[in-house]
């Protein structure tokens, strides 16, 4: 279950991977991972985001 208090904003995502926001924006559109429309802006489970990282560390091996 997804505790809403535990999600992510773009921009700590974005500090996460680096990145900029509109980069993070890409990256959800494309499936990388999901996001989830709270209240009329995106949120990120933090579980997604480290697989998608773990995804990104293998393939880069």
């Amino acid at each position: 279950m997804i505790q809403l208090d535990k999600l992510l904003k773009g921009t700590e995502v974005a500090e996460w991977l680096d990145c900029s926001v509109q980069h993070v924006n890409r990256l959800r559109r494309r499936g990388a991972f999901p996001g989830i429309a709270v209240g009329g802006m995106w949120r990120y489970d933090p579980a997604d985001i480290r697989k998608y990282l773990n995804a990104q560390k293998g393939a880069a091996a």
